[in-house]
């Protein structure tokens, strides 16, 4: 006899599987976050998106594929994020190079 609660998940399964090892990723990625550098960071936060994403829409493969379409695309939102902040940057030493100049006549 097997008795199921209603709204539980049970804890074997292939489903309950994907869910433990979600959480395992999700608990090391956190406690691994505290070394990394932006970069990183937010590579494997897309990653970790991609995956969920993944596992919920295509199983197993999908949380593959999602992991490395997320990966992809949280290097390049880190790359965008830099290259305005490069921006941003080289406008601000513009303007003061400019304040500089006029004073010095």
């Amino acid at each position: 006899m097997h008795f199921r609660v209603p709204g539980r998940v049970p804890f074997f399964g292939a489903r309950a599987l994907s869910l433990r090892i979600l959480l395992v990723v999700s608990l090391a990625l956190a406690a691994g976050a505290c070394t990394m550098n932006e970069t990183q960071q937010r590579t494997g936060s897309g990653a970790a998106i991609g995956a969920a994403a993944g596992a919920l829409l295509g199983g197993r493969s999908g949380a593959a594929w999602g992991a490395a379409v997320g990966a992809g695309g949280g290097y390049l939102v880190d790359q965008t994020k830099k290259r305005e902040a490069s921006e941003a940057e080289n406008q601000r030493l513009r303007e003061e190079n400019y304040r500089l100049q006029q004073q010095a006549r």
